[in-house]
């Protein structure tokens, strides 16, 4: 699984990018959930995600025919948008 993490020191976020074709078993919804809870830990955030909130946004973007699937986490919170 490829999995894309930039993190912008300048504004302390984190955004992490998968792409759709990338979510094939419960393995890669885990390892997505686990990097999310992992990285809000640092902004002392409760993502309040599951794995299978995770495969509804999958499943959702699919429909809409998006490429990737993105999770921006920091300060403000964290937002998840494909």
């Amino acid at each position: 699984m490829k999995i894309d993490v930039v993190q912008d020191a300048k504004d302390h976020t984190y955004t992490i990018a998968v792409k759709i074709d990338q979510f094939k078993t419960l393995r890669d919804y885990e390892v997505i959930h686990n990097l999310i809870n992992a990285i809000s830990l640092d902004f002392d955030l409760d993502p309040e995600i599951s794995v299978e909130d995770l495969k509804n946004i999958v499943i959702e973007a699919r429909k809409e025919e998006a490429d990737e699937v993105t999770c921006d986490i920091g300060p403000e919170g964290i937002d998840i948008e494909f």
